[in-house]
């Protein structure tokens, strides 16, 4: 055989593994979009506390949540003027919503004993979630996406508040919020009442500061009643 044509075989078998690699990729990429598909609309919550104005949007068709109601896998929550919203998801997470928010179940996957993922997306707004048992079980994820940074969250009670251009994370409780800003880097909260300041377009704070009981106070008035 001459290196030419040892060459050329090896040039074929290459693209052969690179087009089965595609395909792979796009086998798992659409068996797991299908999965994903299966869990829309399911009930993966309740709201347990009502407030005021709140709407939830699933797949275009809206409809009011009011003390009782289901939330579902794929809900966006939407929250008018003097709004409370407090959830229970089925991992026992419980999640408070404050005025004029919008947030995203995108996942919400939990059995006992099984590996686990929760995704939440916080468009604009308040929230304060204790995490439950999703990130508690081995190799289960807690991640809160939003317009300014990415958060990965580790068995705590955080609170978190989107306006245009700032995001504000604070840590309440023991645990690890790692949060990542849109230029890759990260800051982590790992003590009680830590917290950051992301402004868009601005780098990533190197560490937290650490609230006041004033500012502690304020960020608790806009989840509770």
């Amino acid at each position: 055989m001459t290196l030419r044509s040892s060459i050329r075989m090896t040039g074929a078998a290459l693209c052969l593994l690179l087009a089965l690699g595609f395909a792979a990729d796009k086998t798992f990429a659409a068996e797991e979009h299908a999965s994903i598909d299966n869990f829309i609309g399911m009930d993966i919550g309740d709201v347990v506390r009502a407030r005021g104005n709140i709407t939830s949007v699933l797949r275009s068709l809206p409809r009011t949540l009011n003390k009782g109601s289901d939330v579902r896998f794929l809900d966006t929550i939407l929250t008018g003027d003097d709004t409370r919203a407090e959830i229970v998801l089925i991992d026992d997470s419980q999640l408070s919503i404050g005025d004029n928010s919008e947030l995203t179940i995108d996942e919400m996957v939990y059995e006992p004993g099984k590996k686990g993922r929760g995704v939440l997306t916080l468009t604009r707004g308040v929230f304060r979630m204790v995490s439950g048992k999703i990130n508690k079980q081995d190799g289960g994820t807690l991640v809160l996406n939003t317009p300014i940074a990415t958060i990965g969250v580790r068995g705590t009670d955080f609170w978190g508040l989107q306006e245009e251009n700032k995001l504000t994370m604070a840590l309440i409780d023991n645990g690890i919020v790692e949060i990542t800003g849109a230029d890759g880097r990260t800051v982590t909260l790992d003590t009680p009442l830590q917290a950051v300041v992301i402004e868009r377009g601005q780098p990533t704070p190197a560490a937290p500061f650490n609230l006041t009981p004033e500012q502690l106070a304020e960020a608790a008035k806009t989840v509770t009643y």
